[in-house]
């Protein structure tokens, strides 16, 4: 089966994950508002903590099977044995709750939770899991291009399927759950169906093969991680429960919302990601140190960029955003979603540099890197949250405090395996930031006196205008170079003209 370019799908997943935002950011104007800040925050505390327990129990094997399955393609049998796997977590995490009710300990893990909604998020925190499964298998067989236009069909169906939800039936916590259930479910069958007729489930239910050698693979890649994952599921959840403890729903709604609104920044930097940590796995496999430097250097400062222009805007116009997309209620919201929008620029790294720890097989290094920075970022969310009882305000101090720290201890172990200084990159960062909250400033201060809709659109456009002419002026802060530019340009007039 012949491969689409990385160029290609790359575009593609990049079209799904505009068109993704676009209708996540209806949902954000729409659920939050329709909730209300009390059950919107107890939805967010259950989705984080089931995301945490479901984290935790993958132990990074999702990452294996994912490098794995791209290294070769024709081990069917890991599909069979991942599956297998799956079913067993969702058992223990079912198993759990049980236990965790029955020795009366939901109110402590649980606080202010109605107990009817629980199980309700665990299979919605399952179905989101396995979700992600799927989607690792289709970019690991290289199908990103199909699979990303049914993303993009799906997402407009769940965006219609909720509207239904919303003005044909009561919009409460209940019927959200049910929409989400329904929403889910039917991309996961239209996954099947396309995996069935690319013959990828071939033969999947055959079990002729070693159930304890493959364990024992997976294990040894994933062993490293087990420490790292009980510590950072721990810390996870220790700083949602918190939050959920001293501030109560309210303030983890105000902080779910900020980070659905900060992660829409993501958008153009989380179509590439696997994508690229797929052509790391491969390179890694032929030992192609050498490209994967060329990778490293050629697309983490470009994406990084890409993640700073949208992030630092947002932060400087978060008045007019949550004017927009919510009420009075979250009005509060503002100083959190300032803060927040501040993540996804690291996460960037984050994300890419993990990838080379997982392709090259380095979990153990990863363990220990991410060991230090959730430990460091738990004394973070105590003083923070406990002490000056920051609220929302302080989770996201600490969200970011502690990504900046932990993803330049990545990038000097990726410099040392890769063999690169990393200063390129720690002043890249930093001239990086102050180059698009120049801009950002100024377009914000220029035009501030109209609609909130209307300062942000025309805000958008001077400061989109000002990128433009300043990243041709300096092109290092995009990691290309004028010459380049200039030869894009060519080629899109030549394009055009056809």
């Amino acid at each position: 089966m012949q491969e689409t370019s990385l160029k290609k799908r790359y575009i593609t997943k990049l079209l799904a994950n505009i068109i993704s935002g676009l209708v996540n950011a209806v949902l954000v104007a729409i659920v939050p508002k329709a909730l209300g800040p009390v059950a919107y925050g107890q939805f967010v505390y259950l989705q984080d903590f089931f995301t945490k327990i479901f984290g935790f129990l993958d132990m990074g094997s999702s990452i294996a099977f994912f490098t794995k399955l791209s290294s070769r393609q024709e081990r069917k049998e890991l599909i069979t044995f991942y599956f297998l796997y799956s079913f067993s977590i969702l058992m223990v995490t079912v198993i759990f709750i049980f236990m965790i009710k029955n020795f009366n300990l939901t109110h402590n893990i649980l606080p202010k939770i109605p107990e009817k909604f629980i199980f309700y998020g665990l299979f919605f925190g399952f179905l989101s899991w396995i979700t992600q499964v799927f989607i690792k298998i289709s970019d690991a067989y290289a199908l990103t291009v199909s699979v990303e236009l049914i993303k993009i069909g799906h997402k407009v169906f769940s965006l219609l399927l909720l509207l239904y939800f919303i003005y044909q039936l009561s919009l409460n916590l209940t019927s959200y759950y049910y929409y989400q259930y329904i929403s889910l479910s039917i991309f996961l069958l239209i996954l099947t169906a396309i995996f069935i007729k690319r013959n990828i489930f071939t033969n999947i239910l055959n079990f002729k093969f070693s159930f304890l050698n493959l364990s024992k693979e997976f294990i040894s890649y994933c062993h490293p991680l087990v420490v790292y994952n009980i510590i950072g599921v721990g810390v996870g959840i220790f700083d949602i429960w918190l939050l959920q403890t001293k501030g109560g729903s309210i303030q983890t709604g105000f902080y779910g919302l900020a980070y659905s609104l900060a992660a829409m920044c993501f958008l153009f930097t989380s179509a590439m990601t696997p994508i690229i940590t797929r052509e790391f796995a491969k390179f890694y496999e032929q030992r192609n140190i050498e490209n994967m430097k060329k990778l490293f250097f050629r697309y983490v400062p470009m994406l990084y960029a890409i993640s700073a222009y949208f992030a630092i805007f947002v932060s400087l116009q978060s008045e007019n955003i949550l004017a927009i997309f919510t009420d009075e209620k979250f009005k509060a919201a503002y100083p959190v979603l300032v803060i927040m929008s501040f993540y996804p620029i690291h996460q960037t790294y984050g994300q890419l540099s993990s990838s080379v720890f997982y392709a090259a097989g380095k979990t153990k290094l990863m363990r220990n890197v991410s060991i230090f920075s959730s430990i460091l970022g738990v004394s973070f969310s105590v003083l923070l949250i406990y002490f000056l009882n920051l609220g929302a305000i302080g989770l996201a101090g600490k969200m970011i405090l502690a990504q900046i720290i932990g993803v330049n201890i990545q990038l000097y172990f990726n410099g040392k395996f890769l063999k690169f200084k990393i200063q390129h990159f720690i002043f890249h960062q930093v001239y990086t930031i102050a180059f698009f909250y120049i801009l950002a400033y100024v377009s914000s201060h220029l035009i501030y006196n109209f609609s909130p809709l209307i300062n942000l659109l025309a805000s958008g456009m001077l400061y989109t205008s000002l990128v433009i002419i300043f990243g041709y002026i300096f092109p290092q802060v995009f990691s290309t170079s004028r010459q380049e530019i200039k030869q894009n340009l060519y080629r899109l007039r030549n394009v055009i003209k056809k």
